[in-house]
């Protein structure tokens, strides 16, 4: 997976590759930068294909919960969304699902 901080280069990169929004964040000074990643074709088993749309959907709104701090729904959607896009996003999930938990002992 490749990291791409520009949102411009994210939008073109989609007309030829899977790119998903990750988070949005804080660089300081009033200004935020849009991560995205870009998702191998090779790394798509071609049994996952005939779903990518509606896995991207529901990538989406794992993204749009991360914007809301809805980190529980977060949490409700990741299991669903692990292994997807060829298990690449795995950890990114991992680590927001980890933020409801963290929540949780506060």
């Amino acid at each position: 997976m490749q990291i791409i901080f520009s949102k411009q280069v994210a939008e073109q990169l989609k007309e030829k590759y899977i790119v998903l929004e990750l988070e949005t964040i804080d660089a300081g000074n009033g200004k935020f930068i849009e991560a995205h990643c870009v998702v191998p074709g090779d790394k798509i088993p071609l049994t996952q294909l005939p779903m990518i749309e509606k896995d991207i959907e529901l990538h989406n709104h794992f993204v749009n919960a991360i914007k809301k701090r809805d980190y529980r729904l977060c949490a409700e959607i990741a299991p669903y969304l692990m292994g997807k896009f060829g298990g690449e996003l795995d950890s990114f999930y991992e680590i927001v699902s980890s933020r409801y938990q963290s929540t949780q002992k506060d």
